[in-house]
């Protein structure tokens, strides 16, 4: 998904002008190293492309009972598969479509509903039963709607992880900014907390933000 452009102060900052912690600094050297691997020799480590302490703390929370719904794939898809339950992953672009469904044969990964969804329906989770999903990765097109449809279907005690969640600050009505009100509101609703990290992430040498919402 491509992002507008907004000023930057620093490698070491988000978009919302976040300095890392000094926590994060450390993966300022894996992201460096692997940022480098993939301008070099087109190399993606297969793993989610998030904070690296978001990943730490979503891994955590998963288990092999984890029911979970994915809106964007990639490499992240077979590493969510690999420890949940059950994944539905929703992609809308026919190349990564293509890309994560080759991965998902080679691994022999049978617990997927993989789903290619170029239109409309997109954002439709009707066919979900309401407080079935632990946990929603947003990480795709239409954040915003993502977050209303997944409102209903997260159990009490879930997590939902809103990627790039510093990203088009010069558009305060872009979708990345109506997304986190929508989190925002709906976290406080369900008398949840938001863990923010301005970190670093694979393949990325400067620092991002995201949002894990626990509900």
């Amino acid at each position: 998904m491509k992002f507008k452009t907004t000023n930057r102060i620093s490698r070491f900052h988000d978009e919302k002008g976040n300095f890392v912690d000094i926590a994060g600094i450390p993966y300022a050297i894996p992201a460096f190293y692997s940022a480098a691997a993939k301008r070099l020799f087109g190399y993606r480590a297969k793993v989610p492309m998030i904070s690296y302490r978001a990943r730490h703390a979503i891994d955590q929370f998963l288990t092999t009972k984890t029911q979970m719904i994915e809106f964007g794939s990639g490499n992240s898809t077979p590493w969510f598969a690999e420890r949940v339950g059950k994944l539905i992953s929703i992609e809308d672009q026919q190349s990564w479509f293509e890309h994560t469904n080759s991965l998902l044969k080679k691994r022999q990964l049978t617990n997927v509903q993989y789903e290619f969804r170029p239109d409309n329906s997109y954002t439709d989770l009707s066919a979900i039963e309401d407080n079935s999903l632990d946990f929603a990765l947003i990480d795709g097109t239409d954040r915003e709607g993502c977050i209303f449809s997944i409102a209903s279907k997260l159990k009490a005690g879930g997590m939902v992880y809103l990627d790039n969640s510093d990203k088009d600050m010069l558009f305060p009505n872009g979708d990345l900014r109506r997304a986190e009100e929508a989190l925002r509101a709906f976290v406080e609703r369900r008398s949840g907390k938001i863990r923010v990290f301005s970190d670093f992430s694979p393949t990325n040498f400067f620092v991002e933000q995201g949002m894990l919402a626990q509900l």
